[in-house]
């Protein structure tokens, strides 16, 4: 989950709470990926919305994990893991400006702690006092890990992962943006720039893209094909049939041993080629993803994990826990951290025996099936405070008895798909449609949108121009690529900041035209006012005209 949430349908789940099960024979692969997301909120307000969004994350989620990933290599465990992390997302975790004032969020949540510590041992309640003492330390502890094991360099730490092969990090549209409802010199600029980004800020060349909110239409997958790029994950819901590929075809005809059904729309443990290319396809397992995201059944909402809506009315941290997921918040019960800890344990044990039990269930592995699950990484930590335990519970586990872990890149080196499919346009949201993003509420956006690409064109005349206007173009792209974030629509949609959201489009609206306009008449004077654009929105830096043209 991002720190703003979802809306996705969560039913039909099996209660993880009171079914007991026998530990199968693992086998096969298990593919275990999780996406990272922010909007651009680098000084762009502060809370409730703005640029604690990515300090929240940092100390909730990014840095617990590196730590945990750090710590289970360190410890010779095998684990694999996937990571999605937008170029948006890697811009600002790279900011000096971002890393500065997280260290002083930081520092403020430990003072908090300490006040409370103080207030509370005062009043005689020991045991949220307890609690407070428990907070500050765990907060000083992070803190004091991103300062000195990781030098304040997260995107380091995560890059260094990659290279020992434990993690394979993905790479995204620029800005998260929506791709199926862009025009295609949009598309093309979100994934081109994404691509560079992720390759210039983590010295590493991805193979895997995200494909933001897993939003697919027919014909991505060439252009994903075009840059590199040799594999995507994908909804079940928007699987179509399978055909044998071509080369197992002639592998028939010419006596080959190959022998591969045709495959239904069901089958989700085995990656595809997508239409006529040679990019493949992963599908997340719907059963066992939704062990974790079932809002009605999913691990998260146990009684006794830490209560994520009710915060101390004076210092803002969270003492109480789940209790009664149905109940008012003033019904918590005070958080136990040992008997989360123990819950968490259970669940992940819960949750590698699904999985071994899926894979049993599938009969013979010589068919080398995968079983692969995706999650929003901000679920981990942030929203489920003792989701990173869980995670880190799941990867022993698995790293010690199987399913083997794997990434996509691996197993797709050791297994090229067999067969093709065609997928139907969609994605992951509500009704596996595009609606979430483009309804009523939101059409206006979607027009300006297409305002906005239509006069990029005008960038064409100012190629050989002055290093003014030449800047101008390039910042009149990044205007364009950061108005085209999923995250504006989405929020709107959801309530969940409309006014924050709308702003934002807007805002970036106007900077994209008044960019431009300098790009075609600018003069020296204008230098002041395009560098004050420049600060407020520098992602990007190689950005420029020739990502918008037309091919």
């Amino acid at each position: 989950m991002s720190v703003y949430g979802r809306d996705r349908a969560h039913d039909g789940q099996e209660d993880p709470r009171t079914h007991n099960r026998g530990v199968p024979a693992a086998g096969g692969a298990f593919a275990l990926v999780l996406h990272s997301h922010l909007p651009y909120v680098r000084g762009a307000g502060r809370w409730p919305h703005g640029e604690e969004w990515i300090h929240e994350a940092i100390l909730g989620t990014y840095l617990p994990l590196l730590v945990l990933l750090h710590d289970l290599r360190d410890a010779g465990v095998g684990y694999r893991l996937t990571l999605g992390l937008t170029p948006i997302l890697l811009e600002q975790l790279a900011d000096a400006d971002v890393t500065f004032r997280f260290a002083e969020y930081a520092d403020g949540q430990i003072a908090r702690a300490g006040e409370d510590l103080r207030r509370f041992a005062a009043q005689g309640d020991t045991q949220r006092a307890s609690l407070a003492l428990f907070h500050r330390s765990l907060v000083t502890t992070l803190r004091d890990a991103h300062a000195r094991r990781f030098g304040r360099d997260l995107v380091g730490g995560f890059a260094d992962l990659a290279r020992t092969s434990h993690v394979e990090l993905l790479t995204s549209a620029a800005t998260h943006g929506y791709l199926p409802l862009l025009d295609a010199r949009s598309v093309r600029a979100q994934l081109a720039v994404g691509l560079r980004t992720t390759r210039r800020l983590t010295g590493i060349e991805p193979r895997g893209v995200w494909l933001p909110e897993c939003a697919y239409a027919p014909g991505l997958e060439d252009v994903l094909e075009s840059l590199g790029l040799t594999h995507f994950f994908t909804d079940a819901a928007l699987l179509g049939p399978r055909r044998a590929d071509e080369r197992t075809a002639r592998a028939r005809r010419s006596g080959g041993a190959i022998d591969v059904p045709l495959a239904d729309a069901a089958d989700v443990l085995h990656p595809f080629r997508v239409g006529a290319s040679s990019v493949a396809a992963f599908a997340r397992h719907h059963h066992v993803s939704g062990q974790v995201w079932s809002a009605a059944l999913g691990y998260p909402g146990d009684p006794a994990y830490r209560e994520f809506h009710k915060k101390d009315d004076r210092s803002g941290l969270r003492y109480w826990r789940v209790t009664d997921a149905s109940g008012d918040l003033g019904a918590k019960a005070l958080y136990a951290p040992g008997a989360a800890a123990e819950r968490a344990r259970a669940h992940a044990g819960h949750f590698v025996a699904l999985v071994r039990e899926t894979m049993a269930a599938h009969g013979s592995h010589a068919d080398a099936p995968v079983l692969t699950v995706t999650f929003d990484a901000e679920l981990f930590g942030h929203w489920w405070f003792e989701g990173i335990d869980w995670l880190g519970g799941v990867m022993r586990e698995l790293s010690s008895a199987g399913p083997r872990p794997v990434t996509p890149a691996e197993h797709l080196a050791a297994h090229p798909p067999l067969e093709r499919a065609l997928l139907r346009e969609g994605s992951w949201g509500t009704a596996n449609d595009h609606s979430t993003w483009r309804n009523e509420g939101t059409a206006w956006l979607w027009d300006e949108l297409a305002r906005l690409a239509g006069d990029m064109a005008a960038l064409s005349v100012v190629a050989h121009s002055g290093p003014l206007r030449q800047r101008a173009a390039r910042q009149a792209v990044r205007e364009l690529l950061l108005a085209q974030a999923s995250d504006w629509p989405f929020l709107i949609t959801t309530r969940q900041a409309p006014d924050y959201a709308a702003e934002r489009f807007r805002t970036h609206a106007l900077r994209f035209r008044r960019a431009l306009d300098l790009a075609l008449h600018g003069a020296d004077e204008d230098e002041p006012e395009l560098g004050e654009l420049e600060r407020a929105d520098g992602p990007f830096p190689d950005a420029g005209p020739r990502d918008v043209r037309e091919e």
